[in-house]
């Protein structure tokens, strides 16, 4: 074979890093980089056409390929920064770039790691009413242990609640007010409650 299929996904893994979006960026970013690329014994015959990109990305399992990520980037982060006490903010966004067979963009739901600044792991979700079903799956593959979960109002729900408490995380998630009974509820628990800590820092 000309290119091995490890150096083709280390190119577009790297890439991706280095802000590339279509397949013309990362064979320009490959085609940039390529001398230090082959100092370190990596596509040494050259950087792959773009069909030949096409080909790779036709039989790569998007999903096994995200959980490998997924595992690398959690390795990485608990090697640069551990993760007792981050915060990890849960967020939902639109691929503008792709479209689904429904005609519809998919929706990403991700973890981001606020203290080590890479994402741990992503879920794609058809539908953006099946965020809430995406982000028990999320928690499933990402370490909350010690960790404030952040997350939009979407995703307060009991089932993911429970599954953050049942990771021995900590959450914060946004509540609507037209909540109402739940709103009021939550109020007069704070007012009765003992602070754990006290933010004595700042300018006030």
């Amino acid at each position: 074979y000309k290119y091995r299929l490890e150096d083709i996904l280390l190119l577009v893994i790297l890439g991706r890093l280095g802000k590339c979006i279509t397949r013309p960026d990362i064979i320009r970013f490959g085609e940039r980089n390529l001398k230090r690329f082959r100092s370190l014994g990596i596509l040494l015959n050259g950087v792959p056409s773009e069909p030949t990109l096409c080909r790779i990305f036709k039989h790569i399992d998007d999903e096994a390929m995200s959980e490998r990520m997924s595992e690398f980037t959690s390795a990485f982060h608990d090697e640069l920064v551990g993760l007792a006490g981050d915060i990890i903010c849960i967020d939902g966004k639109a691929m503008r770039g792709t479209v689904l067979e429904n005609g519809r963009n998919p929706d990403i739901v991700s973890a981001y790691s606020l203290k080590g600044g890479v994402t741990l792991a992503t879920d794609m979700c058809e539908e953006k009413s099946n965020e809430i079903t995406s982000v028990p799956r999320l928690l499933d593959k990402v370490d909350v242990s010690g960790c404030i979960v952040t997350a939009d109002a979407m995703s307060f729900q009991k089932a993911i609640i429970d599954k953050i408490r049942g990771k021995d995380g900590d959450f914060l998630i946004e509540l609507k007010a037209n909540q109402r009974t739940l709103r009021y509820g939550i109020e007069d628990n704070v007012e009765l409650a003992e602070p754990v800590d006290v933010y004595s820092e700042g300018p006030f």
